[in-house]
């Protein structure tokens, strides 16, 4: 059963930039995940801080491999300090 993840992200304003380059990456990597379907950032419009990662995937288990990706968890762990709030993740 296809599963998509909804991630708003809130990033500081002097972290922005930095924050974009490694999501283009990120974005990139995720895109050729065997089990991934979709994987995009969309920016806010008039908030240039204020993101959303949209992520479709044929199913749990392409979520799993996907979070236990290294260059997941060398995103996540890259974008922390640049972050103004948590993050809440949903997934439907």
């Amino acid at each position: 059963m296809e599963k998509v993840i909804i991630a708003p992200i809130s990033v500081q304003a002097s972290k922005t930039e930095a924050f974009l380059k490694l999501a283009k990456v990120m974005v990139a990597q995720s895109n050729t995940e065997v089990g991934c379907l979709q994987y995009r950032l969309l920016n806010e419009v008039d908030k240039e801080t204020e993101f959303l990662f949209h992520e479709k995937y044929i199913n749990e288990e392409a979520i799993e491999l996907h979070n236990a990706s290294e260059h997941f968890i060398n995103f996540v762990n890259a974008i922390a300090p640049f972050l103004s709030k948590a993050p809440i993740i949903e997934v439907f």
